[in-house]
């Protein structure tokens, strides 16, 4: 694996839809009957994120081991936190991965989910509010403002290691 580090390629939380987790977990060794799959399609997966557009983050998952370069941690699965404008989306970019069609993985599970931003500084005011219309709540201008009141840096000239 290889960090995407050309931004287009690594599209924030919802840009182009909703921010979904694939959770891939391999098939036992002894179902793959000696056969590396994972190697043999690593440089395939990488192309077809890439290509996707849709990838936030992505990386194998590995058995713990006390340090990290340890052999002995290898890797049973992976995660890929991307982007889909709906379930079937999502659903066809994981059954559609090319580890998953030459048969790496036991399992696959696709979930969406929500970011939360403990800084507060990302936070936009009228994200979730209509204008003149005071029904809407904004629940994320209130929890800004609950975390300054706790304390927690939310402004920008408190947390300038964060600005680039």
């Amino acid at each position: 694996w290889r960090h995407i580090k050309d931004y287009t390629l690594r599209m924030d939380d919802g840009r182009d839809g909703y921010p979904n987790v694939l959770i891939q977990m391999d098939r036992p060794a002894e179902e793959l009957s000696g056969t590396d799959i994972r190697s043999a399609t690593e440089e395939a997966k990488l192309e077809y994120m890439i290509r996707s557009r849709k990838v936030i983050a992505a990386g194998p998952l590995h058995l713990p081991t006390e340090i990290k370069d340890d052999p002995s941690s290898m890797p049973v699965g992976d995660i890929v936190f991307f982007n889909a404008m709906d379930r079937d989306g999502a659903v066809e970019f994981a059954e559609n991965d090319p580890a998953a069609l030459a048969g790496l993985y036991e399992t696959m599970r696709v979930h969406k989910y929500n970011t939360l931003d403990i800084t507060g500084k990302f936070i936009s005011e009228n994200l979730h509010t209509l204008e003149g219309n005071d029904d809407i709540v904004n629940r994320h201008l209130i929890l800004k403002e609950e975390m300054r009141a706790e304390g927690y840096p939310v402004d920008d000239e408190q947390t300038s290691w964060f600005n680039y």
